[in-house]
């Protein structure tokens, strides 16, 4: 029966006088439901979502106070990237150390 209703409702909501009146009675009807699924999102998901966003930005915050930091938590092909550009400049150091005299 419902979905006799359900299938009536979308044919009707389609034609150009009846439909107008029948998608505002079924807005109306869906009221409730929709209120109850917003509420549950504001009591539930929403304090979840704001907790993890400021999570996020603490993360951010400290990563751009300490640089090393972020080089260590960075994976692994960065990390090997960070120590071959090191070895390179001790490298180049120890270069320029023996061009001098």
């Amino acid at each position: 029966m419902k979905t006799l209703i359900k299938r009536a409702a979308r044919s009707m909501a389609g034609w150009p006088l009846l439909g107008r009146l029948v998608r505002t009675v079924v807005a109306v009807v869906r009221l409730p439901d929709d209120n109850l699924r917003r509420d549950a999102l504001m009591r539930e998901q929403l304090p979840m979502l704001l907790k993890n966003i400021s999570d996020l930005n603490a993360r951010v915050l400290a990563a751009e106070r300490d640089p090393d930091n972020l080089i260590a938590s960075t994976p692994v092909a960065l990390r090997m990237i960070a120590r071959d550009l090191a070895a390179l400049r001790e490298r180049l150091d120890r270069l320029e150390a023996e061009r001098r005299p």
